[in-house]
C-alpha cells in the first residue's frame, strides 16, 4: 500500500514500512522489516502527539506537524512517521525493539484490514 511518507508492504513473512523523500532524513530511516509473526495487533485508533510524554531518541519532532523517528515511552520504544494522527496506523510487536510503529496511511481502514487479512493467513 502505497503512502505520502512511505509504503507498506508484505514480503514473504515480513512486514516492511518503507520511508520516502524527506520523512526518511527526518526520521533517520530508510526501512524497517518485521517478521508478521512478531505482529501482535493493528490499530486504527487517533494517535496523539503527546510530546511531553516521550522522549526523541533519533529524529524530527515539530509538535503539531511532523513527528518521525524513534521515541521513548513508558511502554518503551516506539517508531513514529506521522504528520496527520488521523491517518495512522499503529502496529503493535512483541520480540522487537519498537514495542509499536505509528505508521500514516492515505487509508487506514484499508492497511489495517491488508495486514490483519495477512496475519490471520500466516497463523
Amino acid at each position: 500500500m502505497k503512502v505520502e511518507g512511505g509504503t507498506i508492504r508484505v514480503e514473504g513473512e515480513d512486514l516492511v514500512f518503507e520511508l520516502h523523500g524527506i520523512d526518511e532524513i527526518l526520521a533517520i530511516k530508510r526501512s524497517i522489516t518485521v517478521p508478521l509473526k512478531h505482529v501482535t495487533s493493528v490499530s486504527t485508533d487517533r494517535v496523539p502527539w503527546a510530546y511531553g510524554q516521550q522522549i526523541r531518541v533519533g529524529g524530527t519532532g515539530i509538535p503539531g506537524v511532523v513527528k518521525d523517528g524513534r521515541y521513548l515511552t513508558d511502554n518503551g520504544e516506539m517508531f513514529f512517521e506521522m504528520h496527520n494522527p488521523d491517518k495512522c496506523i499503529t502496529v503493535n510487536l512483541d520480540h522487537e525493539t519498537y514495542k509499536s510503529i505509528v505508521f500514516e496511511v492515505e487509508d487506514k481502514e484499508a492497511a489495517a484490514v491488508l495486514i490483519r487479512a495477512v496475519l490471520s493467513s500466516v497463523r
